[in-house]
């Protein structure tokens, strides 16, 4: 069994952010959605789908009516498949948060947990944020403590936002109960649906 190391890019983000994961090919699609909200911090409050060719894979509401393949039923073996081959991953069709995520390599797999972070940049913008323009607004907010928002983001963001802050150990905390967090996940997906 292979593991894939991915690296996702949150796109039109100054700097940039980023994570690069290991998971396993084996893996479906929902469950890498999954690994996303949790290397970037989020909580799994909006839809998303992943375009790769020709194919979009997300969650299909509508009983089979569209072209959506769902995520679930796809591994990630039947569509990523070469080296440096990319695909977009969007989450939040209101923020809109585009991602490219790109094959880096295959890895012979370790006597450890999957998925694994092993590396990142930056902090990831808060959920419900408004998108890139709203991350780039927050960012400013939150770094002048004389403007006339910056308590009430303080407030909304439960605290100070640092730019720069991104802690592998916390992002592999979160992965070390992978499989708990996405049967909550699923959970709360039948439970809304």
């Amino acid at each position: 069994m292979s593991v894939l190391e991915l690296k996702i890019t949150l796109l039109d983000t100054k700097p940039s952010v980023y994570r690069t994961i290991h998971i396993e090919k084996t893996r479906s699609f929902y469950d890498l959605h999954v690994a996303i909200q949790l290397a970037f911090g989020w909580q799994n409050y909006h839809l998303y789908e992943f375009r790769i060719n020709e194919d979009i894979i997300g969650e299909n509401e509508f009983d089979g009516e569209t072209d959506v393949l769902e995520s679930s039923d796809i591994l990630l073996s039947q569509k990523l498949i070469f080296e440096k081959q990319k695909c977009l991953y969007t989450y939040d069709f209101g923020d809109n948060w585009e991602h490219k995520i790109e094959l880096v390599k295959f890895v012979e797999p370790k006597k450890t947990f999957y998925p694994q972070c092993v590396k990142g940049a930056k902090n990831a913008p808060p959920e419900d944020c408004g998108g890139v323009w709203g991350f780039e607004e927050f960012k400013a907010i939150m770094k002048d403590k004389k403007h006339p928002q910056h308590k009430e983001m303080k407030e909304w963001n439960d605290g100070l936002f640092d730019e720069d802050f991104f802690a592998l150990a916390l992002v592999n905390k979160a992965f070390e109960s992978f499989d708990a967090t996405l049967k909550e996940f699923k959970e709360h997906d039948e439970d809304t649906m």
